[in-house]
């Protein structure tokens, strides 16, 4: 999320790269060990950021997206565009430290839905790089600088992704497919970032909460998948590195704390990654980047 403080027009792309590994097995919220299966999933994404005015701003994000995933019997593994996502803000409120904003968009079915493995079968929905629909985007966030000290902020995000449905999901000329849809989900976060000046530029360690909860993903549209949603905490870190208003990067990681899961399912166990981040603007822009 972006925010500026006067009207100039800002344009941003940002360069970001993700490793999520996909190795925790848990039964509701118990932790299993001994799984022979191994699963990690990769991301490239490029997003573009574009202010209109002290009000509005849009965003789109373009992801490549590949996965593997290995068991006793077999390999598996895809490559492709992912969903791209528009989204657009609105500055609700701002006054001194405080600024509300709201969010809304659209993730497109741009992703590539027909991936198959070594037997020619379709892989399963969450080993395809998109989801075949159409879903919703709704969030808003809350930014206080200068917490109890000119150095430090606070924000929280809430979000909400109301995912739609394939109608026929590995359809082909003799079979009409199956409907299926991913579980809405909610997420929230809460976090801190202090900024450090330094002579070669600003050095800006971040730490949140983040609770995500999923219903269950829809066989059928309206029957609820076994091992399927749930509830996760997770501890999300960063550092960012910021030489001039016009370029910064981000290393971040995100840390898995608690799962309370309905049934057994395979979840993630850690990520990494990587974002650069260039911008198009006036001199006299001033900017704050979040990252949650």
């Amino acid at each position: 999320m972006i925010t500026v403080d006067n009207t100039d027009q800002l344009l941003s792309f940002t360069l970001g790269y993700e490793y999520k590994g996909i190795n925790l097995l848990i039964d509701n919220n118990q932790r299993l060990i001994n799984d022979p299966r191994t699963r990690y999933g990769q991301n490239v994404s490029f997003k573009t950021d574009y202010i209109l005015n002290e009000r509005w701003a849009l965003s789109a994000t373009v992801p490549l997206i590949f996965q593997s995933r290995t068991t006793l019997s077999e390999s598996e593994s895809s490559f492709g565009l992912g969903d791209i996502s528009l989204v657009s803000q609105y500055k609700l409120f701002q006054k001194e430290k405080l600024a509300i904003h709201l969010a809304a968009g659209l993730e497109l079915p741009t992703g590539v839905v027909n991936h198959t493995g070594p037997s020619s079968i379709f892989l399963s929905p969450d080993m395809q790089s998109g989801s075949g629909t159409f879903d919703v985007l709704i969030g808003g966030s809350l930014y206080y600088d200068k917490l109890f000290h000119p150095a430090l902020s606070l924000s929280t995000e809430l979000l909400y992704k109301r995912n739609g449905t394939n109608e026929n999901f590995a359809g082909t000329d003799n079979f009409s497919g199956r409907r299926f849809g991913f579980g809405h989900e909610t997420l929230a976060s809460i976090g801190l970032r202090y900024q450090y000046v330094r002579s070669i530029g600003f050095f800006i360690p971040d730490l949140a909460f983040k609770y995500r909860n999923g219903s269950p993903n829809r066989e059928q549209a309206t029957n609820a998948a076994p091992n399927s949603g749930g509830n996760w905490l997770s501890l999300p870190i960063g550092l960012s590195f910021v030489p001039d208003l016009d370029k910064s990067i981000r290393a971040f990681a995100e840390i898995p704390l608690l799962q309370n899961l309905s049934g057994l399912q395979i979840t993630t166990s850690f990520t990494f990654g990587v974002q650069l981040r260039y911008s198009l603007q006036k001199k006299d822009t001033q900017q704050t980047i979040i990252n949650l």
